[in-house]
């Protein structure tokens, strides 16, 4: 099979998106560096000069360890660039872009309980109609257990820092596929779920309709049938809920619109995040599949923990003579030099059996997709826990050239 390696999308390319930019979503499946490179392009994004902010949706802290923090919250906190100048030239590339103003980095995890808060807080029509919330059943679920509510409150959170004027580029690290899949198809559920159709249902009749409107009232009869089923407290729940944040309608309503309107701008643009083994490979292309099918494209394929060519041929051309005069620098006994060089060969095989599948792999992805949408990052020797390795990752995705003079 052909393990050759497909041409790469250009270094340029990607800092093209980094300068001009307003939103990068990393997508794709789980355990493949998707959080670690989203914060990558984030650091190279702010080292050229603009004010970004990198945001994680995925519940795992690996955004904070990667950028070497015990932490983070669902406030924006800013990242002290110069910790990343570890050495003479890291410092020129960040204190000498130029640019009108020094850029920024910033990092927040998404905390979903916190940021609904947050939105009934911003559009209750007074403290009594907050408290009273607050005090709901329903609320208390909405707010910490109900499936997708992350997914609601991150577009929320999108919403607010793509609009609050202050970032240039808001780099988005969304959790494994499946549930990237449904951030994605999240916009119009938003406003759905408190749409006025559904609501009046639930709402207490207030109407004069008379005899026939109370006895025939169509909410009423499948509030009864929903208290037979789920119990009247239940349902006095969930009329009082919907009694109290009916106001909620319209701001999501104009929230989903916007989020939307966002997601297919020019200037947002989608980055799969994925591995060389086939698994993930699969999980990928499902992905720009399913993106394909929501008017979106993957721009970008980021392919990281590419291991190196390896060839079984190269160790076999060495003499057992010649690897035992290389192990003999290190080692005397004659014995362990034997076992050592059994153990190499062992290893050199399985690295190049790897190296064989990753580059198939490789290749087949680029004859779906276009081997101009792929960059590859090779696998590397130590994990990212603080800025300088960030910083080394970044240099795989796009160098950023030092400042002349």
């Amino acid at each position: 099979m052909n393990s050759s390696a497909p041409s790469q999308i250009s270094a340029d390319t990607i800092r093209n998106v980094l300068d001009d930019g307003r939103l990068i979503v990393c997508v794709g499946p789980g355990g493949v560096g998707k959080t670690t490179t989203a914060a990558a392009l984030g650091l190279r994004a702010a080292m050229a000069g603009r004010k970004t902010i990198v945001l994680t949706i995925d519940p795992a802290k690996r955004l904070a360890n990667s950028l070497g923090l015990q932490s983070l919250t669902n406030d924006p906190q800013q990242i002290d660039l110069q910790s990343a100048a570890s050495s003479e030239e890291a410092s020129r590339y960040i204190n000498g872009a130029d640019n009108d103003e020094d850029g920024e980095l910033w990092a927040m995890m998404l905390d979903s309980e916190q940021t609904f808060n947050d939105l009934i807080a911003e559009y209750a029509p007074d403290d009594n109609a907050l408290e009273r919330g607050r005090e709901n059943n329903i609320y208390k679920l909405l707010s910490s257990a109900l499936h997708g509510m992350q997914e609601y409150m991150a577009l929320d959170k999108l919403h607010d820092l793509y609009t609050g004027g202050y970032f240039d580029l808001v780099v988005l690290d969304t959790p494994p596929t499946k549930n990237a899949l449904e951030f994605l198809e999240t916009p119009d559920r938003a406003a759905t779920f408190f749409d006025e159709r559904i609501i009046k249902w639930f709402l207490p009749n207030r109407s004069d309709g008379g005899f026939f409107s109370r006895v025939f009232n169509p909410g009423s009869v499948v509030l009864k049938l929903i208290s037979k089923i789920l119990g009247e407290s239940f349902v006095d729940d969930l009329v009082e809920f919907f009694d109290t944040f009916h106001y909620l309608q319209e701001a999501l309503q104009q929230r989903g619109e916007m989020i939307e309107f966002i997601l297919k701008d020019p200037r947002t643009h989608f980055f799969v995040i994925t591995s060389a083994d086939p698994r993930r490979m699969k999980e990928a292309y499902f992905f720009h599949e399913k993106l394909n099918s929501l008017d979106q494209s993957a721009e970008i394929f980021i392919i990281n923990r590419v291991i190196p060519r390896f060839s079984a041929q190269d160790i076999a051309q060495l003499e057992e003579q010649q690897l035992d005069e290389m192990l003999s620098e290190q080692i005397d006994d004659g014995e362990q030099i034997r076992s050592l060089r059994k153990h190499l060969e062992n290893h050199y095989a399985r690295l190049a059996k790897l190296a064989t599948r990753d580059r198939n792999a490789i290749s087949t992805l680029s004859a779906r997709v276009g081997d101009d949408s792929l960059r590859l990052v090779p696998l590397l020797s130590e994990d990212v826990h603080n800025l300088g390795h960030l910083l080394k990752l970044s240099d795989f995705l796009t160098p950023l050239e030092a400042p002349s003079g």
